[in-house]
Parts: structure tokens; C-alpha cells; sequence
């Protein structure tokens, strides 16, 4: 597969960005994302929501719903701040460098035979190898800081509410009601990152990332 192997030389090698983000930039879009944290921090400061429903005799049973909105809390600030870290493009990582400079100096065919040679079977190397080609498009793909800072803003009143609700549980307010309203939120923000288009490409860049165990010859179990 020479033609592959030339383009990952050519990519890996070669392509210079337009532009380049500073740290300053990068700096003050996380700084954004700050005030976000610290509505967080105000939650788990109460033990967070699935405690909450475990100290609470009625929620108890339904304690997987407040895990799931606590994991999609903590997936909103996740993202946004891989976002901001991103701005002009996704660092090589240590899977996908290693990855790319073989495919590139070997080819796919002599790469792979020395992968399974190691002990690596062929599912795992079309994954690793669809990881590095993702890996090396998306190198230098650019970001809008104003559409980021549009998504950090519309993810205020989703934290927001997140405190509220906690807050509403540790008072013993309404019980009766927590239920469907950690379900409603929960609702609001799997929306969120289906229409907010920076943060579904954040999750869908994310999902790119194979969390395989590799050891110290990129061969191990």
C-alpha cells in the first residue's frame, strides 16, 4: 500500500497549520469554562446527586438515574474543555505517533504482519490503523473560538440546574418530584450534545480514541 503510505509521509511530515492558536487563547477559553467547574464543585461539596439519592430513603431505588446525570455533568465540562485544548487541531497521542510513523516508513501490509507478529490480532490493528488515519486528518482541523465560547455559554443553564436539583434534594424540598426532574435534565442534556454541533463533534472525536492496553514493544496482551 504505497499510495497510503505516502500520503501518511506527506501528512505526518510535511503539513504546516494556517494558523495556530496561543496558549493565551487556549488559556481564556478554559478560563471560561471555569465558572462551570465551580457550579460542579458546589454539588459534589454536597456529596454529589447519587449520594444524595442514597441518603434519601425514597431515591435509593432509583440511584442509576442520578449516576447517569452526574456522568453526563461531568461529560459536558470534559468535552468543553477538549475543546478549548483543541482549538487548531488534536495532538498525536502516543498510540497514534506510533502508529503513523510506521504506517508511514513500512506500509500497511508489513506494518500489520509485525503488529500480529507481536501478538496484536486483526480486529485491534484495523482499529489502531483507522485511529491513525483519524489521527493524522484531524492533526491540524481548526476550531471557532466564538462557537466554542456559544456552547460553553448554553451549557450554563444545564450546570445551573444541576446545582439547583441538588440543592433541592439536600433540603428534603419537593422530593416527590426530584425523580422525573433528574430524568428531564438528564433528557436536556443528551440534547444538548446532539444539537449543539461543537460539542457532538467533540463526542464523536472522543469515541475516535481507542483505549487498547499496549506495553513497552506495542505488542503485549
Amino acid at each position: 500500500m504505497k499510495s497510503v503510505a505516502l500520503l501518511f509521509l506527506f501528512v505526518f511530515f510535511t503539513l504546516v497549520p494556517s494558523t495556530w492558536a496561543g496558549p493565551a487563547e487556549i488559556s481564556t477559553c478554559l478560563k471560561q469554562v471555569v465558572p462551570l467547574k465551580e457550579l460542579r464543585e458546589q454539588v459534589a461539596e454536597l456529596d454529589g446527586i447519587w449520594s444524595l439519592y442514597q441518603k434519601t430513603p425514597e431515591l435509593q431505588d432509583s440511584s442509576a438515574l442520578s449516576i447517569n446525570l452526574d456522568k453526563s455533568v461531568n461529560s459536558i465540562i470534559f468535552h468543553l474543555e477538549f475543546l478549548c485544548e483543541t482549538i487548531d487541531g488534536i495532538p498525536f497521542d502516543e498510540l497514534s505517533d506510533y502508529v503513523s510513523v510506521n504506517l508511514a516508513e513500512k506500509g500497511e501490509e508489513q506494518f500489520k504482519q509485525e503488529l500480529i507478529i507481536l501478538g496484536k490480532n486483526e480486529g485491534q490493528i484495523k482499529v489502531w490503523f483507522e485511529f491513525a488515519k483519524f489521527a493524522v486528518a484531524n492533526r491540524y482541523r481548526v476550531l471557532d473560538p466564538k462557537k466554542i465560547s456559544q456552547s460553553i455559554q448554553s451549557s450554563h443553564p444545564l450546570i445551573k440546574s444541576y446545582l439547583k436539583l441538588a440543592k433541592r434534594i439536600d433540603r428534603k424540598e419537593d422530593t416527590g418530584s426530584v425523580i422525573p426532574a433528574t430524568q428531564e435534565l438528564t433528557n436536556q442534556i443528551e440534547n444538548f450534545f446532539k444539537t449543539d454541533p461543537y460539542m457532538s463533534q467533540a463526542l464523536h472525536e472522543n469515541s475516535q480514541i481507542p483505549y487498547a492496553d499496549w506495553d513497552e514493544n506495542y505488542g503485549g496482551s
